[in-house]
Parts: C-alpha cells; sequence; structure tokens
C-alpha cells in the first residue's frame, strides 16, 4: 500500500467508523503497558502515525511531552481540538518529515508495515535516529500465522459497518477491507506487510537496532467469537517489539 493509498484508506475509515467510536479504557490501558514495557523513566515522546491523538493525551495526562506525526490532515484537526499543552502534532509522512531532535521513547502503534520491506527498513533507521541514545522504541509487528488462519473472516461493526480480513501469500501482507453494509461498492482496503520474529530480527539489525524484548498480544477466536488477551507469540494478532540502539 502506497502512502498516497494509506492517507485516503485512514480518511475515509474516520469518516465511516472513527468520528463516533471512542474506547478510553483502552487507550489508558495502552498508555499504562507502555510505560511497564519501557521499564525505565522518561518523559519525551515520539508518536508515529498517532490518529485522533487518544493516546498522546493519556500519556500527557501522565507528565509525558508528546510530539505526533500524522498522515491524515482531518485526523490531526480532530485531535487538536482535545489537544493538551503537553502534546505537538504534526501533518505529514513519518517516511520524509525532519524532525532536529531525539526522544526518550518512539512509538507505533498498530500501523507498522503501511509500505513496501525498503520502506519499513527505512523507517527503522529513522528511528534509529530520532532515539535518544539511552532510548527505546515500542513498535507493533503484524504476525503473518494469525492473519493466514483468518483470511476471509467478515464481521459487521457499530455504525452498520462491514469488514473483512485476507492474506496475500505472495506478498505476505494482510489486507483489511471496510464498507458500509448497505454500499458494498463503496470498498476500501488496506495492506500491512506482516514478519515473522525472525524476519523482524533481520531488518532491525540492518538498521542498528537490537531487539531487547517481544511482547505478544492477544488473539481472536472465531468459533466462540471471544477475544483471548495472552496468545502465543507465533499465534498472537501482533506482538510489539522493544529495541534500542545497537551498542
Amino acid at each position: 500500500m502506497k502512502i498516497q493509498e494509506a492517507q485516503q484508506f485512514y480518511r475515509k475509515q474516520f469518516d465511516l467508523y472513527g468520528k463516533h467510536i471512542d474506547y478510553p479504557e483502552l487507550d489508558e490501558g495502552l498508555a499504562a503497558d507502555i510505560v511497564e514495557q519501557m521499564g525505565r523513566p522518561f518523559t519525551s515522546v515520539l508518536e508515529l502515525g498517532a490518529g485522533k491523538g487518544n493516546l498522546a493525551r493519556c500519556l500527557a495526562g501522565r507528565g509525558k511531552s508528546v510530539t505526533t506525526v500524522e498522515l491524515v490532515p482531518e485526523l490531526v484537526e480532530y485531535a487538536e481540538q482535545f489537544q493538551s499543552p503537553d502534546v505537538t502534532s504534526i501533518c505529514g509522512s513519518f517516511y520524509d518529515i525532519e524532525l532536529p531532535r531525539q526522544f526518550d521513547a518512539v512509538l507505533y502503534m498498530d500501523g507498522f508495515g503501511v509500505g513496501t520491506d525498503a520502506e519499513q527498513l527505512q523507517l527503522l533507521r529513522r528511528i534509529h535516529d530520532w532515539l535518544c541514545d539511552d532510548g527505546a522504541a515500542l513498535i507493533d509487528i503484524y504476525e503473518p500465522t494469525y492473519w493466514k488462519q483468518t483470511s476471509g473472516r467478515t464481521m459487521t461493526l457499530p455504525g452498520d459497518v462491514s469488514r473483512v480480513y485476507g492474506y496475500d501469500d505472495s506478498r505476505n501482507r494482510m489486507t483489511d477491507t471496510w464498507w458500509p453494509t448497505d454500499r458494498p461498492d463503496e470498498k476500501m482496503t488496506q495492506s500491512l506487510a506482516c514478519y515473522s520474529p525472525e524476519d523482524i530480527h533481520e531488518m532491525c539489525k540492518q538498521a542498528r537496532l537490537q531487539i531487547i524484548a517481544y511482547f505478544p498480544g492477544g488473539a481472536m477466536d472465531y468459533e466462540a467469537w471471544s477475544y483471548h488477551e495472552v496468545a502465543s507469540l507465533a499465534q498472537c494478532i501482533s506482538y510489539r517489539i522493544k529495541v534500542v540502539k545497537m551498542r
């Protein structure tokens, strides 16, 4: 998925679904997880792909100074309506934006894999440069095994929105297609690269980043239609890596 396609998808997703649905308890839980997973005091944060700014506001409420980078202007404008003084929002692409400082923590939640492998490597190298020498980055990675198994699953979301998952074996990418249930001709699809723990380890090495922890996420049991918060690294929807600069 190219940057322009990603921008179009996230804009439409926001118009269709994102303006009306929020889960503040999940945002607060994610902020608590980040503080725990960082494992050390930190103050300055760079969040990539910040969406509506919910996580940034939660972190600011915990005493962090947060800079966000978001591609979609409408999302940045929405976030700025509720902005904390400790949050600075930047609209642009993190593949080419220039940030003249380094951060204690760099976060990329639920979105790594938008472009090609070469673009992901470029982004990891930029994350390396954005980190303070003793900083750490937390990045969510989509796990290929789960997405292969869930390909074809369809669901209906609040607001009468339909969604179906897919998987492109030839390129190791998950697909996520949304549409208004009564207007199937308006389908929109995002495609994100999936990486095994071994694959992302090698990519990080090329970017001079060392993975020092893996945090598996949960998994959906579609037969029982229940979500399990704990899953194995090989079976989870996504896992989080904690990376530092190679010494």
